[in-house]
């Protein structure tokens, strides 16, 4: 297997759990192979990974440990297409989560890290996210991931220059469409023509936030006028551009700590 360049998504790992949402493909996966079955390999996109169990060896940079100790549980390694590795457990059994897309042009170049901090916190929610995963929930996971993605690359990889003008008209198309079934955060980049790495990264900068978030927020809004004013829940749903009422209701007990039947008693 030296040499060996695998495919998108393709990693040596039992699948246990996956979803593909906008351009990411997320796994939850169990490592196959004893390390000394584990030969160089590199991959045709880039990837993470979030080692769960200890004992996970990669040549990710890393100054707080020393380059023959093996990371321990919580570690999240970026790895650029294309870098050739053989990243593995101490043992055969070992879990981790696997996120793997192409990235912005701009920011393909560079060498396996490991990455903390803001990154690290949305990969481990992103585990979580993905095992509970219903219909309605892509949005959830591609703000997590475009969240993580955007901590791996500095301003410098993206080439960033003062308030760009797309950032302000990326904030209005969220305003118009958020109530639209099934918008995503790549929807509202290719309206303003940009990655949706770069997108998130920007957008969070400028307005504390994520374009993820900002969809969310808005739709609730608009939603919460709706309950507010003694609307069939199902039809508000609907309208409000949610999957169903029972994603409705996840979405407000995150921005509010109430159902929506709560919201509306709360106010008489």
């Amino acid at each position: 297997m030296a040499g060996s360049s695998f495919r998108s998504g393709q990693f040596l790992g039992a699948r246990s759990t996956g979803v593909s949402v906008s351009g990411f493909q997320i796994d939850l996966r169990i490592a196959t192979l004893p390390p000394e079955q584990v030969n160089s390999h590199a991959h045709d996109d880039a990837h993470f990974v979030l080692a769960l169990d200890g004992g996970y060896r990669s040549l990710a940079h890393d100054p707080a440990t020393p380059v023959d100790q093996a990371f321990g549980p919580g570690a999240l390694v970026w790895n650029p297409a294309g870098v050739e590795h053989r990243d593995c457990f101490d043992a055969a059994g070992g879990r981790f989560l696997s996120v793997s897309f192409d990235p912005p042009t701009e920011a393909r170049r560079g060498e396996p890290r490991r990455l903390r901090g803001r990154a690290e916190g949305a990969a481990r929610r992103l585990v979580g996210a993905t095992a509970r995963f219903q219909p309605g929930d892509a949005l959830i996971l591609e703000g997590l991931a475009l969240e993580m993605a955007a901590g791996a690359f500095s301003a410098s990889d993206l080439t960033e220059d003062p308030a760009p003008d797309w950032v302000l008209r990326a904030r209005e198309v969220i305003g118009d469409l958020a109530t639209r079934p099934g918008l995503e955060v790549r929807d509202v980049a290719a309206a303003v023509g940009v990655h949706p790495v770069v997108l998130a990264r920007r957008y969070r900068r400028h307005f504390g936030q994520t374009p993820g978030a900002a969809i969310r927020q808005m739709r609730t809004d608009r939603a919460s006028g709706l309950v507010g004013r003694g609307g069939d829940l199902a039809g508000v749903a609907a309208e409000a551009g949610y999957a169903d009422q029972s994603h409705m209701t996840r979405e407000f007990l995150t921005l509010y700590g109430l159902t929506p039947g709560q919201y509306r008693t709360a106010f008489g």
